[in-house]
């Protein structure tokens, strides 16, 4: 029976990683033919993006709509249990009484978070139209160094020099793929690595801002509230730079190309992806753990490169292949370093309630049970790229926790929206930031 029960969640874990894997490279691959000059020559990928940004609303909404337990809710305020099992709750003190979502807590928190995640994809999406997608997933699996190197500057993890090595070894990396990319494009190469620390900057922000928030607990309630910003950040760039009548002379060529049916789901069909993309790390983050989304996700690396070869004939130099090496082993040290650190401090934990136990205390907050070292630092981030990025460990986002009570002060409602990463939920597992298109 076990067997059989183990077997059963290995395909079903099996299925949903085939599924990321393919909406996720499905989107690498249909960004880089929509906006490529070889290609479809759809040169507008800024106001593209922020089309897709409305899809995964519009989806996001949907979603919260109908199936109301994702939709933002207070946590529970803990009781005591008595030794007969049976639960007191505790007064609700008034400050749970304000809303979730208020006009300064959007302004502050989500606005910074969604400006900094549309730069990061917009920017990668623009660099796709000079650059191969071989050299774009090589350049953006540096993200990690502006992870750790934001994470040094806002004091969310201890430099070390373990640390320092890895940020070290994956640079040289990055230079060894640049070194050895025939076709390089410097304005390709500088867009590519903005959006790299566009992506390290948001995660740190997303942290400081917005984690542990119950209104961006899961990604769907994340999705809902950041995409607007993300819509209105990429629309503010995409009018000066690619300009207003030269995209309605765009959206006419494709029409006539492609008809206007067909044309009109060519721009909407990459926001679906994304969409199914965040649900399916969503479900995988449930049903398994980071480090083996983190694991997945470096092996996705190597098949969206393997794609780029079979769909685009993008080649890939000795050099390429060195620094590709050396950049994946490079990441998987930063797993391995943070599963250990996860690991030893569960392990801590866990020493520590059996310590509490032994002395006997007659009553326990009934809540207690979710904050053990297996469930610390709930947390999910839906963008692109989690496992690519990795996750700062979670007793160093608990620290951080704290500081999300400061800005609840503002009573005011406002209207629901946002785009994040979770806050605590008792029945999701700690997550990494996900991309969002």
């Amino acid at each position: 029976m076990a067997s059989a029960s183990l077997v059963r969640t290995t395909m079903i874990n099996a299925a949903f990683i085939a599924f990321w894997y393919c909406c996720s490279i499905s989107i690498s691959v249909y960004n880089k033919w929509m906006f490529s000059k070889d290609n479809l020559d759809f040169h507008f990928p800024l106001f593209t993006t922020s089309i897709h940004m409305l899809v995964q609303f519009g989806l996001s909404a949907a979603v919260l709509f109908f199936f109301p337990r994702f939709r933002p809710q207070r946590p529970r305020h803990e009781g005591y249990q008595q030794l007969d099992g049976t639960e007191t709750e505790t007064p609700k003190p008034e400050e749970e009484k304000k809303p979730l979502m208020t006009r300064w807590f959007y302004l502050t928190r989500i606005g910074p978070c969604g400006t900094a995640t549309a730069l990061d994809i917009g920017l990668g999406n623009f660099s796709l139209r000079f650059i191969t997608l071989t050299f774009y997933t090589m350049c953006k699996s540096s993200v990690l160094a502006f992870v750790l190197g934001f994470a040094f500057i806002f004091r969310l993890e201890k430099p070390t020099l373990k640390l320092c090595a890895i940020i070290t070894v994956m640079t040289a990396g990055v230079i060894m793929m640049v070194a050895g990319e025939t076709a390089f494009s410097a304005l390709g190469f500088v867009l590519v690595m903005c959006a790299s620390a566009c992506s390290g900057f948001r995660w740190s922000l997303t942290q400081i801002l917005l984690l542990r928030n119950p209104s961006t607990s899961n990604p769907f309630s994340s999705i809902f509230f950041l995409t607007p910003v993300m819509f209105v950040a990429l629309f503010v760039l995409a009018v000066p730079i690619e300009g207003p009548a030269a995209l309605i002379d765009g959206f006419r060529t494709l029409g006539a190309e492609k008809g206007a049916i067909l044309g009109t789901l060519i721009i909407l069909f990459p926001g679906t992806l994304a969409f199914a993309m965040v649900a399916a790390e969503f479900a995988l983050l449930q049903r398994t753990s980071v480090v083996t989304l983190s694991v997945c996700g470096i092996f996705k690396e190597v098949l969206t490169i393997s794609a780029a070869g079979i769909v685009f004939g993008d080649e890939l130099s000795p050099i390429n292949v060195s620094g590709l090496v050396v950049t994946i082993l490079s990441i998987a040290a930063y797993n391995y370093l943070k599963y250990s650190k996860m690991h030893k401090q569960a392990n801590t934990d866990a020493h520590h309630t059996l310590g509490q136990g032994a002395e006997g205390v007659p009553l326990r907050r009934s809540g207690d049970h979710q904050h053990d070292g297996h469930n610390n630092g709930d947390e999910l981030a839906t963008h692109p790229r989690s496992s690519r990025e990795g996750l700062l460990d979670d007793e160093d986002r608990s620290s951080r926790a704290s500081s999300l009570d400061e800005d609840n002060h503002d009573g005011r409602a406002w209207a629901d929206g946002s785009f994040s990463t979770p806050a605590a939920n008792p029945n999701t597992k700690t997550a990494e930031p996900a991309r969002v298109a």
